[in-house]
């Protein structure tokens, strides 16, 4: 049977409006910090009061429902309030990463179509040499200065936010946001993500309150799931946050002491810095109350470390763009420390077994399947996408190994398209990693598998050492001391100066793969 959480009720009201209805709730408190320009700081009343200008403005120019509008930044509090005025406007907000290229921006632009693109001031060029590419583009909007194009301060100095017209939204249908995959399995793909999938999200228990001693910490970028939503969702729930464009730990520990952070979210990589630092005694930490980390399974030694260090409370999550949160928990006990979380309310979870797709019983490994109103409606102008994730009945197909117990905690072992295959038994890359990060003297750690004639493949672990004593062999006796004879490290133990990953933390195996080859 599959394991239902908690049934969540979902009022039927656009995103917009929630917010909207949130921001005029909380007036004159302070909604957002941001640590990058000094401390600036807004209110809900002035979020309010901005993104309905905004609104205002896309309408004079003819957007209407439907309409996608871009916006090209990392973050800032203009992006959050350009996110909401996009969608009062009825129209689809496209985030894009201004570090691409101007290829990758294509591929993006070649489906979402935007009619008009806000873009940070650094990238006005590759924005204008897109014009030919993606004729939809109607106008270019900087964030910041420019001589060339209209920016956000002549809109928020001249637009009236009285002026707003009222659009319907179909809860069900219309799409609110449309960021894109990650592209780990191929070329990214846009995630048709609508109203009813965050307010639903919203719904859901929080894990803390309104409540003024309680202040978020942002340093991820607004163009990914893991920036935009936690804002959305900080805001919604009234919790004041502070944003930060550096993603570095003296800046992490810079803003607890001078803003009394009480809860950071942090990538992998940051928690491997967390648990190194020594410059954590420089400062007062004693605001901080929580560490949340998802994206990747985190060995329990390293959570532990992490507890007694800050002596913090540390959340396990589970998410993904496609769904939001899948499962969230605090880890209370070496079983819940090696869980990603308890399965969230509103969202039913079965396994299947990958080779006959038949439900698995409860505590078998299988692929993770999830249906919730959080789940996307689908890839945008991508049907072969659309039928390999959606299933006869509706579950979507996550691509991760995993199960859950009776309790509903979420056991994640890896990503099926991960795994590597030694003869006829699956070895988990996750696995082995939290093994060999236990090691005192090991930094950072990825393991792939790499094409071996008789075996398939062999697993091989690329090792970031934090003291230069660490040998070869140390890595390979506490893989050895550890796990059963067919995980060792076969393929062999390479040290290297840095793990490559992603922006959200994540290994870049297929690097890992293209070193291996050039061996």
């Amino acid at each position: 049977m599959p394991y239902k959480g908690e049934e969540v009720q979902v009022p039927n009201i656009s995103l917009h409006k929630l917010v909207w209805d949130k921001l005029q709730e909380y007036g004159d408190d302070t909604a957002i910090i941001d640590a990058s320009r000094d401390g600036k700081s807004i209110t809900y009343k002035e979020m309010y009061d901005s993104s309905r200008k905004f609104t205002a403005y896309l309408q004079s120019q003819g957007i209407t429902k439907g309409d996608f509008v871009a916006i090209c930044a990392s973050g800032s509090l203009e992006f959050v309030n350009l996110m909401i005025g996009i969608l009062g406007a009825g129209a689809v907000v496209a985030p894009c990463n201004p570090a691409y290229r101007k290829n990758e921006i294509v591929q993006q632009f070649s489906i979402t179509q935007p009619r008009i693109i806000f873009v940070e001031e650094k990238i006005i060029e590759t924005m204008k040499s897109l014009q030919e590419d993606i004729t939809s583009i109607e106008k270019i909007i900087v964030i910041g200065r420019s001589k060339e194009f209209m920016t956000v301060e002549q809109i928020l100095s001249c637009a009236n936010n009285e002026s707003v017209r009222e659009v319907h939204i179909d809860m069900e249908n219309d799409i609110a946001i449309a960021p894109h995959s990650s592209g780990t399995t191929g070329l990214p793909k846009c995630i048709a993500m609508t109203h009813k999938c965050y307010v639903a999200a919203a719904s859901m228990k929080y894990f803390v309150g309104r409540d003024p001693s309680h202040i978020g910490y942002l340093d991820r970028p607004m163009y990914h799931t893991g920036g935009f939503s936690v804002i959305l969702a900080n805001t919604i729930k009234g919790i004041k946050t502070v944003m930060e464009r550096e993603n570095d730990i003296e800046r992490i520990f810079q803003n607890i002491e001078k803003y009394k952070v009480s809860f950071i979210t942090c990538v992998p990589p940051t928690l491997i810095e967390l648990v190194n630092t020594t410059s954590n005694t420089k400062y007062d930490l004693s605001s901080l109350k929580v560490v949340l980390s998802g994206g990747a399974a985190q060995a329990p030694e390293m959570i532990q470390r992490i507890k007694s260090k800050y002596k913090v409370a540390f959340m396990a999550a589970y998410s993904m763009t496609e769904v939001n949160m899948i499962s969230m928990g605090v880890v209370t006990d070496e079983n819940s420390a090696r869980s990603a979380g308890k399965i969230i309310p509103g969202l039913e979870m079965k396994t299947t077994d990958v080779a006959t797709e038949e439900e698995c019983p409860i505590g078998t490994n299988g692929e993770i399947r999830v249906r919730s109103a959080r789940v996307t409606k689908g890839y945008l102008k991508n049907q072969e996408a659309n039928a390999a994730a959606f299933d006869a009945d509706g579950w979507f197909r996550t691509g991760d190994l995993g199960h859950y117990d009776a309790d509903g905690n979420v056991f994640v072992v890896d990503r099926l398209k991960e795994i590597i295959k030694y003869k006829a038994v699956q070895v988990s890359p996750v696995e082995l990693e939290s093994v060999i990060i236990s090691h005192p003297k090991v930094a950072d750690v990825g393991v792939i598998g790499i094409p071996d004639e008789k075996c398939g493949e062999l697993p091989k672990a690329f090792v970031v050492p934090s003291d230069p004593s660490l040998t070869i062999d140390d890595v390979h006796k506490i893989v050895e001391e550890n796990l059963v004879e067919y995980k060792h490290l076969r393929g062999g133990v390479e040290f290297v100066k840095t793990i490559p990953k992603s922006a959200t933390g994540k290994i870049q195996r297929n690097v890992l793969k293209n070193m291996a080859t050039k061996l």
